[in-house]
């Protein structure tokens, strides 16, 4: 459940910096928006990638 939570947590950080992106009237906002949205989708990869390492560990074992 927690796995469900934190990618959640990440597509609203995403969000988030995406919509500070759009509605920044200076550079640094921008910047810090962007790189929100992409340490979330980074970070959502991740955990797909995880996950599919953790399912074909469990088949390898049996």
């Amino acid at each position: 459940m927690s796995h469900w939570i934190m990618g959640i947590m990440a597509t609203l950080f995403a969000l988030l910096g995406l919509f500070m992106a759009a509605a920044a009237r200076d550079t640094g906002i921008f910047i810090f928006g962007l790189g929100l949205f992409v340490a979330g989708v980074l970070f959502a990869w991740w955990m797909i990638k995880t996950a599919y390492d953790e399912a074909e560990s469990d088949v390898g074992a049996s």
